[in-house]
Order: C-alpha cells, then sequence, then structure tokens
C-alpha cells in the first residue's frame, strides 16, 4: 500500500496533537460562559471523571482551576494539566492568555465537533454546562482539537484591531438597518418610486443624515452635491439620483411620526459617521502593523486588491505561514465547498460556511473587485460563469474567484515569490514550496 503525502500529513498532524495532550495527561474540559463557567476534570488515558468545579472567565477563575487540577493531578498521579475549551466569541482568549501567563497548556475543540459530538454521544440532543464541559474533555482527549494558538507579536495586535472593526462595521449596519425602517414607516414613497433602491445607493441616501422634508427644502444641486460625495460616482450617475430622490420628497405626506423619526434618522447617520472615522483609523493603524509581519512586499503586487483590503485580510487570516497548505484558508474562511460524492456519482454543494463571516465577507467584497480591474481572476470569473458542464451562479463564481484570492496570498506568503500572472493562469507550473 502507497503513503500518500495526505497521509503523511494526517500521522504528522496527531503526532503534533499527541506532544500537546500526552496520554498521562489531567484535561479539564471548560464550557465557558460569559461570568461563570463549567469544568470538568478526565484522566486523558481511561477518560473517567475525577471531579467537576464552577469558575468565574477571569484571572481569579484560572487560578482557582490550578489549584484544584494541582489536587486531581497528585490524588491520581497524572502528568500536566491540559485545559480543553470550546472557541466561543471571544471568552476564550482571556483565559488562553492566562494559561499562557502560567505556562499551562491549552486546546481549542471547534463548535462543530463539539454539537456533532452531542448528538452522536448517547442519542440525544439534550444539553446542559456539564455534559458539554465533559464532552469537550473528551473529545480533547480523542485529539479532536485545532492547534490554534493566540497570535504573537504584531499579529496579535493586528488581531485585535480587526476584531474592533469589525464591531466598528457591526454598528454601522445596525444604524443603517434603523433608518431603513424609519424610511418604511414615514417615507414610503421614496421606496414606492425606486423600487430598485439599494446597495451602495440606498447607503449613500442614509449617510447623509437628511429627513424627506430636509431634502425637499434643500435646492437641487445642493443635494446632488451631498451624494457625490457619499456615492463617490460620476455627475451623470448624481444627477440621475438627484431627480428621482428629490422630486419624490417634494411628493411626501407628513405622518405623526415624522418629528421623532427625523430625530432618530439623524442621530443614526451621526453613527455611521462615527464608525467611519474609527474604521478610517483602524485600517491605518493596519497598514502601519503589516509592515513589521514582514508581508508588506505584498502590497500592490495584486492590481485591483488594495493595500487596506491586503491588511484586512491578513489581519483576519493571521500569520499564513502557520499553515501547511494553501487550501486551508478558504477553510478558515469557511467557503470552502462541501462535496458529497458516492461511487461514480459525483455531487458538489454550496460553501461550508463553518469558518470566520468577516473574513468571508472581505474576500467575497475583494473578490469582485478584482474581476473588475485584474485580466487574471476576470479570466477565472468568466471561465466558472461560461463554462459548458454546471456553470456557476454569479455569487458562487465570486466565491470561487476569493478562494483563489486567499489560496495565491498563501502561495506569495509562504513562498516569498512575486506575483506572476503565467502561473496564476496555470501557464507555467510554479516551483515546489519547500516544507
Amino acid at each position: 500500500m502507497q503513503i500518500t503525502r495526505g497521509m503523511r500529513r494526517q500521522s504528522e498532524k496527531l503526532a503534533r496533537r499527541r506532544s500537546m495532550l500526552p496520554l498521562d495527561a489531567l484535561v479539564a474540559g471548560v464550557d465557558l460562559g460569559k461570568r461563570e463557567s463549567v469544568v470538568v476534570f478526565i484522566a486523558a488515558a481511561d477518560r473517567r471523571r475525577l471531579g467537576t468545579m464552577r469558575m468565574s472567565t477571569e484571572r481569579a477563575g484560572v487560578e482557582l482551576l490550578r489549584r484544584r487540577a494541582d489536587e486531581l493531578a497528585h490524588r491520581h498521579v497524572l502528568g500536566p494539566l491540559v485545559v480543553a475549551m470550546e472557541p466561543t466569541s471571544h471568552f476564550w482568549k482571556p483565559v488562553a492568555r492566562a494559561l499562557e501567563a502560567d505556562g499551562v497548556g491549552y486546546v481549542l475543540v471547534q463548535s462543530f465537533v463539539v454539537s456533532t459530538g452531542r448528538e452522536l454521544d448517547n442519542l440525544t440532543r439534550d444539553k446542559t454546562d456539564a455534559r458539554d464541559a465533559g464532552l469537550i474533555a473528551d473529545l480533547a482527549a480523542e485529539l479532536r482539537f485545532t492547534e490554534t494558538r493566540l497570535p504573537a507579536g504584531p499579529w496579535a495586535e493586528m488581531d485585535l484591531l480587526a476584531e474592533a472593526r469589525d464591531a466598528r462595521i457591526s454598528e454601522r449596519s445596525a444604524a443603517f438597518q434603523e433608518q431603513r425602517a424609519l424610511l418604511e414607516l414615514v417615507w414610503p414613497e421614496l421606496l414606492a418610486a425606486c423600487p430598485d433602491l439599494g446597495g451602495c445607493h440606498l447607503q449613500a441616501l442614509l449617510a447623509t443624515g437628511l429627513a424627506p422634508g430636509e431634502v425637499a427644502a434643500m435646492p437641487a444641486r445642493r443635494f446632488q452635491r451631498l451624494l457625490r460625495r457619499h456615492l463617490a460616482r460620476e455627475r451623470r450617475f448624481s444627477q440621475w439620483m438627484t431627480d428621482r430622490l428629490h422630486g419624490t420628497a417634494r411628493n411626501v405626506q407628513p405622518v405623526p411620526e415624522t418629528a421623532g423619526a427625523a430625530l432618530r434618522w439623524r442621530l443614526a447617520a451621526e453613527r455611521i459617521a462615527l464608525a467611519d472615522a474609527a474604521v478610517v483609523v483602524l485600517d491605518t493603524r493596519l497598514l502601519a502593523l503589516l509592515e513589521s509581519t514582514g508581508y508588506g512586499r505584498l502590497r500592490g503586487q495584486i492590481r485591483g486588491l488594495g493595500d487596506v483590503t491586503l491588511a484586512n485580510l491578513l489581519a483576519l487570516t493571521g500569520d499564513p505561514a502557520r499553515f501547511d497548505d494553501a487550501r486551508c484558508l478558504p477553510k478558515l474562511a469557511g467557503s470552502n465547498p462541501t462535496e458529497r460524492s458516492s461511487g461514480e456519482r459525483s455531487a458538489p454543494g454550496g460553501i461550508t460556511r463553518r469558518g470566520r463571516p468577516v473574513l468571508r465577507l472581505v474576500a467575497y467584497q475583494a473578490a469582485v473587485n478584482l474581476v473588475r480591474h485584474h485580466p487574471d481572476f476576470q479570466a477565472r470569473f468568466e471561465a466558472l460563469v461560461h463554462r459548458p458542464v454546471r456553470p456557476l451562479a454569479k455569487p458562487a463564481a465570486y466565491i470561487a474567484v476569493a478562494n483563489k484570492l486567499l489560496r495565491t496570498l498563501w502561495v506569495l506568503a509562504v513562498s516569498g515569490a512575486d506575483y506572476r500572472s503565467e502561473v496564476a493562469r496555470g501557464e507555467v507550473r510554479p516551483a515546489p514550496i519547500a516544507a
């Protein structure tokens, strides 16, 4: 039987995980909570239960966990303590930092593995904190965990900046949703007159913070200048938008909710402006940190991929060199396609969506821009959309181009080579990357 490269990689991965969690280890499965967490202690060798406890999700709770683990390890003659936890939101990061400061090992069990294991365990879907903590410990003992670690050096700060940027964008989206609800309440005539209004056009209108009465009282040319500032489009397009929106505003009939809605409208617009300003500051800091990571040389290599987008992609993926294959980045984003094949039947499915949604969104937006401005990515997009067998819809083709971008960034980062169009198009085989 031939030992394939995939089999060797799997064996090496299991060996690395066994070194992180030896057979004589004391495993503490932690079901993280916002204020309080449940812990179940087991022996890694036979998974027998040794004790339970509750702890606060902070530094004092970690110290209490260590003292309890020392007592159990001494009583049952066990080796080092390894804490297993589910990466729930951001709650695991303070615990992981405290464990790293104390020299205690930790592993992360993916949420999907926990939810699937819950159904396989006793064939029930019953969920309790104690059961989840024990299940997390069992899965860790079976080496069903990831090798994820907190980023170090500039990557740690980039990770924090990416989280803050995501929070600001979420605030901005919430403000837009509030404005859209107000639009349906006090300005339904606009939606009726402009049924195709959406996307960046709607956002540009809402970002002005102008109520219907203010738009009607404003001269058309001044309103057009405001739209051009937010749309960044040519004069002809802004003139078309001005004619439709300004004319509709004059026909709006006030309702009892108009005064209060106008105030909420302006407040939401101020939140959008503050969020946009914060995002600009965070992007500037990410660009400055990108140079300290050693990947600043990637800037400008792929036409159509802006420096800000590149910095955000790397901040969301972390150091690409920590992955052993280019396909790991699409898996991290959750944009890798599923496959349900059996025998001679091949049935490709949709993307898994089991990854970082923000990374998936940023990669998708970058792909749309690359298809417009880069001939290599545009050719790949056209080939996928117009292929004779199973052509892809445009959204699916953009996802495929986004995966190609992530794989390309991994190759450029790991190999140290510059971007070459002939390699990207498949005309020249690239040099093998040293292990």
